[in-house]
């Protein structure tokens, strides 16, 4: 942004009212998602996705691996795929579950024992 326009805007907003502020703030922000700014939209690494990440359930998590839900609460118990934790449930991302699934598959079967 040119400097010229920095002193419009801070003059700009040394005109709002106090009692205006927050409503100006949430104008604002409305705008910006409406616009689709490309920072709001910024993922985990800094891409860009275009719907929130969803997390998955052990039982969602295993129908989609084609394995039992009972290796997936076991993997993520001790360690190998990594889990949220939220209160006293876990849930997986799919992509960081598939990438350490793959970093496993890297290393090799004589370094594993799931």
């Amino acid at each position: 942004m040119p400097q010229g326009s920095d002193i419009t805007i801070a003059g700009l907003i040394k005109r709002i009212p106090l009692d205006q502020v927050p409503s100006a703030i949430a104008l604002l922000a409305a705008r910006l998602l409406t616009e689709n700014y490309a920072p709001l939209r910024q993922g985990y690494g800094g891409a860009t996705t275009q719907e929130p990440m969803k997390l998955l359930t052990a039982g969602e998590l295993a129908k989609h691996l084609n394995l039992r839900e009972t290796w997936v609460r076991d993997a993520e118990r001790l360690g190998r795929i990594p889990g949220v934790r939220l209160g006293k449930y876990v849930r997986f991302r799919l992509d960081e579950v598939e990438k350490a699934l793959a970093e496993r598959e890297r290393i090799g079967p004589k370094s594993r024992s799931i």
